[in-house]
């Protein structure tokens, strides 16, 4: 194992990131389980604590971890990713939940279709910790923008339209040009989708890395509030982003019911969003028809 610092240090740095909040043992299983696999790579790990309650990343200012910690207070996942990626020194961002367990060589693996150039995001396939069977290599969307595991195991490098912030490494070059993940959304839900979204349609791939699967756990209830507007307030953003006007129009359908849509969308217009639109629409390298149908998406 190559640690960040060592005097063999590697050419190829990659830092992982690691965004927490109320994560109890987890994390500290997640630790030992990185700092444990073997790996020709250089390597160092982030973990940015935001606003925890739980006392979940006490441990970690012991400095025999030589793990660097952030603290912050309730950014969201997005905007928790994105201060982790400010203070990294690699040159490949790995973003991880703070709940998995990996096996040796699982960064080099991940790591070789973005130093290969075959792509530019990668994710591994994503066991389920409850039925190691279960295994998600990566993810598209159904006709109600509904997230769908695929599962379907690739032999070679595999084009996937959304690759899960579970776990996912992107190069840090296409990470800065991409401006991270979107600042503008709340809390939890829809930063990797968005991020995956946008990393097509400026002319990036992200890909399944064949040979490698990380374990996960999927929890019945998040450790702390995620409410049902911040959901729909990110979903909306990303829709207003990316999304031609006949989509936008099928998104707010889809929650036309919700009460408080009225205050949703009236917070979102009178904030950046048209300004980051404009941006964007002049950047792409493709339009969301080409990516929908690029993938077989119908919506």
């Amino acid at each position: 194992m190559e640690r960040l610092g060592s005097t063999n240090e590697k050419t190829h740095v990659v830092s992982v990131i690691i965004p927490c909040r109320n994560e109890g043992l987890y994390l500290q299983h997640t630790l030992l389980s990185m700092t444990r696999a073997k790996t020709g790579l250089s390597f160092e790990i982030i973990i940015v604590d935001d606003c925890s309650t739980d006392g979940c990343c006490d441990f970690v200012k012991d400095s025999r971890w030589g793990v660097n910690l952030i603290e912050s207070a309730g950014l969201g996942v997005a905007r928790a990713r994105n201060l982790g990626a400010g203070e990294a020194r690699g040159d490949l961002l790995c973003f991880c939940d703070a709940h998995l367990t990996v096996d040796d060589f699982w960064l080099d693996e991940l790591a070789r279709p973005l130093l290969g150039e075959e792509a530019e995001l990668a994710c591994p396939g994503i066991a389920s910790a409850a039925d190691p069977r279960a295994i998600g290599y990566g993810v598209t969307w159904d006709d109600k923008l509904n997230w769908c595991w695929l599962y379907e195991e690739p032999s070679t490098v595999k084009y996937v339209p959304l690759v899960p912030g579970g776990c996912l490494m992107v190069r840090r070059d296409v990470f800065e040009d991409l401006a991270g993940f979107e600042q503008g959304l709340r809390v939890f839900g829809y930063d990797d989708q968005e991020f995956s979204l946008k990393a097509w349609l400026f002319g990036y791939r992200a890909a399944v890395a064949p040979g490698v699967v990380v374990s996960h756990v999927f929890r019945q209830e998040h450790p702390y509030p995620v409410g049902w507007s911040d959901l729909i307030h990110n979903l909306l953003y990303m829709s207003y982003l990316h999304f031609n006007e006949r989509r936008i129009r099928k998104t707010i359908e889809m929650v036309k019911n919700r009460q408080d849509l009225g205050s949703i969308l009236a917070g979102l217009l009178t904030g950046d969003v048209w300004k980051k639109r404009r941006t964007y629409l002049s950047r792409r390298r493709y339009d969301d028809d080409w990516f929908m149908t690029k993938f077989e998406i119908n919506y």
